[in-house]
């Protein structure tokens, strides 16, 4: 096992956790070495461990992904970072790369994309999910995503922006609960949202500046 490539995950979803751990266990020439359930947790258990390489969720309590990484970093710890996320968001993005973290992934990744993100960043490249790399081009931003919404979407947005109900944004619209719903949809897979709970009205709460 000495060749084999060291990983630690962190996640404070159980499931999502022991998930990405069994991936690790399962898969020839990565060598699974500890888990943590949230960020206190992942700094100390990184500390002692120092593997080759760590998968952190983004948010977790008490330290964020983004917050291990920059506090691991200034220790000189040799660990090579990864951050996972549920959302495409920019600043996570730019902030998480801009600390040093050498990956970032989506939570919808396939486990193949993860095990190819692993061996590229023990390897000494950078890995960005393919669905991102609109972000490390110069003006590319979420208004680009924005422009593929009509006008009629846009408005379903703002409202959903302001906590509004399928029914109570059907009612201000004059449009069927069914109608709001296939937008919600359309809107969502313009986004690139993959139908997660709530994502949408997490996007739309986190972008409500723009809309």
């Amino acid at each position: 096992m000495s060749d084999s490539i060291r990983v630690f995950n962190a996640d404070d979803h159980p499931m999502l956790c022991k998930g990405v751990a069994n991936l690790f266990r399962e898969t020839d020439g990565i060598e699974w070495v500890g888990s943590a359930h949230d960020g206190k947790e992942a700094i100390e258990k990184l500390v002692e461990l120092e593997p080759d390489v760590a998968v952190l969720d983004i948010e977790m309590p008490h330290f964020s992904g983004v917050e291990v990484v920059e506090v691991l970093l200034e220790k000189k710890i040799k660990t090579k970072f990864i951050l996972l996320t549920l959302f495409k968001d920019e600043t996570f993005f730019k902030s998480a790369l801009g600390i040093g973290a050498k990956g970032y992934l989506l939570k919808d990744s396939s486990e193949q994309e993860i095990i190819n993100c692993v061996k590229a960043v023990h390897g000494g490249q950078t890995y960005v999910n393919s669905s991102l790399t609109h972000f490390l081009i110069p003006g590319g931003s979420n208004s680009s995503v924005l422009d593929e919404l009509s006008d009629h979407e846009r408005n379903i947005l703002k409202l959903i922006s302001r906590k509004k109900t399928t029914s109570e944004i059907a009612d201000m619209l004059f449009i069927s609960p069914k109608t709001v719903s296939n937008h919600r949809n359309n809107i969502s897979k313009k986004l690139d949202l993959g139908g997660k709970q709530n994502g949408l009205m997490k996007w739309a709460l986190e972008h409500k500046s723009e809309l």
